[in-house]
């Protein structure tokens, strides 16, 4: 679970695309909040001092535990700092260890239930769950395709021809 504002390849895409940055989702080198994708280097957390004190909880438990910390080394003069590691932390819970699997399925279906009753805020669309509004996104991008900024593209075919690959078809935006 990201616990930043802002995913970093969201900043790369603003960047390529020209677009600014919601505001409070970055930071500069100097820790300054910009939306500015050209000077934004790192996302900012979610919920302030206390999504701060989250997110140093995931670094420990899921990069530096396993051992691949990121924080650190994306912050080090080290230039093999910024590269991407892939890390994980699997936590594997059963629930019948705690009592009746099927009463906490209720349970959470109930909770679930109750979370998509409340009333959305104006102007939103509704209550969601976690996860539930990306895959409708999935859904949609399967049907209709990616899309891809034009600055994008032109490198990706670009790359593709360097290569001597074909790039994917590309389709039109209607």
């Amino acid at each position: 679970m990201a616990t930043a504002t802002i995913a970093l390849g969201k900043i790369r895409q603003a960047r390529a695309s020209g677009t600014p940055l919601p505001e409070g989702a970055a930071a500069t080198v100097d820790g300054t909040p910009t939306a500015d994708p050209e000077e934004a280097v790192m996302p900012l957390p979610l919920g302030g001092a206390k999504g701060s004190g989250m997110s140093l909880a995931f670094e420990l438990l899921t990069s530096v535990l396993v051992g691949a910390p990121i924080f650190a080394a994306f912050h080090s003069d080290d230039p093999q700092g910024r590269g991407h590691r892939r890390n994980a932390l699997i936590i594997a819970i059963d629930p019948a260890a705690y009592g009746d699997v099927d009463a906490f399925t209720a349970a959470v279906d109930a909770t679930l239930g109750t979370l998509k009753g409340l009333a959305a805020a104006d102007g939103a669309e509704g209550v969601f769950h976690p996860g539930e509004r990306s895959a409708a996104v999935s859904v949609r991008l399967a049907e209709k395709g990616v899309p891809v900024a034009a600055k994008v593209w032109r490198e990706l075919t670009e790359s593709a021809d360097k290569l001597g690959i074909t790039p994917p078809e590309a389709r039109s935006q209607g």
